[in-house]
């Protein structure tokens, strides 16, 4: 079975370093047979979450398409940026306006399973945040796989073509993507 991977990042800057690794991600996960589609959050083009306005006008159009990609997928493929130890803004956001109850359809996070990177200029690579980002995708039902990647030095880690250069690190990339993949694979029923 072709396993269904959505990727996105957290980022909003444009050609950032978690845009880097995730796309290199997303390399490593269609050279192991997965069908990829890459989604920026920020053409989703969120408001802040705010009860008032979704009891007002309900969700924008945005967190549906989100809703759509999400339940159109088996796995997620995750980049975030570390803000002050936590993750972005335009993560939170368009997970808190995607998760919304909507009648008659179902939690679209929950039976997801997901992988996590992340990737900073500084010595931590974002790691301060990747336990936050799980908690965050636990809460809604995610099974996040044990192996995380965090890339320190993340400006100094690319090649001009987008490869890691560093062969450690790309084993490690193509692990936690092949994890994600096979966790996904032996949790989804197969298809015809």
């Amino acid at each position: 079975m072709t396993i269904k991977l959505l990727a996105f990042s957290g980022s909003s800057r444009r050609d950032s370093l978690n845009g880097r690794l995730l796309a290199a991600g997303v390399a490593a996960a269609r050279a192991q047979g997965a069908e990829v589609t890459l989604l920026d959050l920020r053409e989703l083009a969120l408001p802040i979450y705010d009860g008032d306005l979704e009891a007002e006008s309900g969700l924008p159009a945005g967190a549906f398409a989100f809703r759509r990609a999400l339940a159109a997928h088996h796995a997620l493929l995750v980049a975030s940026p570390e803000y002050n130890g936590l993750f972005s803004p335009l993560l939170k956001n368009a997970v808190d306006w995607a998760s919304r109850p909507v009648a008659g359809e179902a939690q679209p996070f929950s039976g997801r399973v997901a992988g996590l990177l992340a990737a900073s200029p500084g010595a931590l690579g974002g790691m301060r945040a990747l336990p936050v980002v799980r908690q965050l995708f636990n809460n809604l039902g995610v099974l996040v796989t044990p192996g995380m990647l965090s890339l320190p030095h993340a400006d100094q880690a690319f090649a001009a073509d987008g490869q890691l250069l560093d062969a450690t690190r790309r084993k490690a990339l193509d692990r936690v993507v092949g994890d994600l993949l096979a966790t996904a694979g032996a949790l989804r029923p197969p298809t015809a």
